[in-house]
């Protein structure tokens, strides 16, 4: 092998790590990504107003109006989808509440599409919108 090829073969390496170590700074997680802002989250059922979404490492806390509800959640895989789950203890019955929905994002939004029958019931599609 010549000095020349040695030295592109090295440079082609040095290229494709710089470019695997841009692409996992650049690239979030759907976790990060909603830990990085406050959300709008917008509900196609309920009582139609906009609540304000603050995501943790473990939580989603929801603002309206001075009241806040926190539940905890989860993003896994299914079937190639991204899912997330979310749970909460129901203050009257100590039941776990579990409401779960494909998430996809769409330019800077995300769009929940409910897959169980709690969520489709009670909240419908969900749009979070930054702030």
């Amino acid at each position: 092998m010549t000095k020349q090829m040695k030295y592109l073969i090295g440079l082609v390496v040095v290229i494709l790590i710089a470019c695997g170590i841009g692409f996992t700074v650049v690239h979030k997680s759907t976790e990060q990504s909603l830990q990085a802002k406050e959300w709008t989250f917008k509900a196609s059922k309920g009582d139609g107003l906009a609540q304000t979404a603050k995501f943790s490492e473990k939580s989603l806390t929801l603002s309206e109006a001075g009241l806040n509800d926190t539940y905890r959640y989860k993003i896994s895989k299914k079937n190639g989808k991204e899912q997330i789950t979310f749970t909460s203890q129901d203050e009257n019955s100590g039941t776990n509440e579990v409401r779960t929905f494909n998430i996809k994002k769409s330019s800077d939004e995300y769009k929940l599409t409910p897959t169980n029958s709690l969520a489709k019931e009670d909240t419908g599609d969900v749009t979070l919108i930054p702030k």
